[in-house]
C-alpha cells in the first residue's frame, strides 16, 4: 500500500497534493522555498509515514522540530489531520504565518518562536495526550532532543547530517522515500517503547523496511461547503 514512487525522483507526493485544494493553502507557504518541491515532498514524507499511525491513537498533538520561518510541515499536518500542531523554531515569521492561518482559518495550528531546547519544559507541561514529534529540517542531534520530551511516535529525515538526524534507536520503519525530491532522503519512523500507554497493542512492532512499489491512487469524494479548513480535500 505504498504511495511513494519505485524510482528516486517521483512525483507521487506532488501530484496527490496538487489534486487537493487545500494545496490553495498550502502554495503561499511553499512558494517562498528556494526549492519547494523539495520542501513540499519532504513535508509530505512525515506526513504519508506517520498518518497511519496516528489514526490509531487518535487525537494526538505534533510536535514540529525546526519547522523554518513558515512553519511548513506544521500548517501541512493542521490541513490533513485533525491533530493538534505546534511549530518550534527560532526564526519562525510569525507575521506571515498568523496572516496565513487566519486568511485560511487554520485551526490546530500554533507555533513557538525559539529554540527547541528552551521550550522543552512547556511542551511537557501541556495537557496529556498522544504526542507525535517530526524532524523534517531539523539541525538538531534527534536523540538528543527526544531524551527531554514526553514523546510517544517519531519521524525524522536526513536531510544533511545522518549522524545526528537519524536515532540511534531502533526505529519501526526505515529506509529511502523515492517520493522525496532530495538526494538525501533516509527516513526513520519509531516509537518510545518507555512511555506509558505509548503502543496501542494493534500497532506492529518489527522493525520494516521501506522499500518502494507502485503508486496507489485514492479517489475521494468532493466534500461540503464550509471554511476553507473544512472544505479542504485531504
Amino acid at each position: 500500500m505504498a504511495l511513494h514512487s519505485e524510482t528516486p525522483g517521483g512525483s507521487d507526493y506532488l501530484d496527490r497534493l496538487m489534486r487537493r485544494e487545500s494545496f490553495a493553502a498550502l502554495w503561499p507557504l511553499f512558494a517562498k522555498a528556494t526549492q519547494p518541491a523539495k520542501e513540499l515532498t519532504e513535508s509530505f514524507s512525515a506526513l504519508h509515514h506517520l498518518r497511519p499511525i496516528m489514526r490509531k491513537w487518535g487525537r494526538c498533538r505534533v510536535i514540529h522540530i525546526g519547522d523554518g520561518a513558515h512553519a511548513r510541515t506544521a500548517a501541512l499536518f493542521a490541513l490533513k489531520t485533525d491533530s493538534d500542531n505546534i511549530s518550534i523554531d527560532p526564526l519562525i515569521n510569525v507575521p506571515l504565518v498568523e496572516a496565513w492561518r487566519d486568511q485560511y482559518e487554520i485551526r490546530r495550528f500554533e507555533w513557538r518562536k525559539d529554540r527547541i531546547e528552551s521550550v522543552c519544559d512547556a511542551l511537557n507541561a501541556l495537557p496529556p495526550m498522544p504526542v507525535f514529534v517530526t524532524f523534517v529540517h531539523a539541525h538538531v542531534r534527534v536523540d538528543d532532543v527526544l531524551a527531554r520530551l514526553k514523546w510517544n511516535a517519531a519521524y525524522t529525515l536526513s536531510c544533511c547530517s545522518p549522524e545526528g538526524q537519524l536515532t540511534r534507536q531502533a526505529p519501526l520503519k526505515q529506509g529511502e522515500d523515492f517520493s522525496v525530491l532530495s538526494p538525501e532522503r533516509r527516513f526513520q519512523v519509531f516509537l518510545n517503547e518507555s512511555a506509558v500507554g505509548s503502543i496501542p497493542c494493534h500497532l506492529p512492532t518489527e522493525v520494516e523496511i521501506d522499500r518502494p512499489s507502485k503508486p496507489v491512487r485514492r479517489i475521494e469524494a468532493p466534500s461540503s461547503a464550509g471554511s476553507f479548513r473544512k472544505r479542504a480535500s485531504r
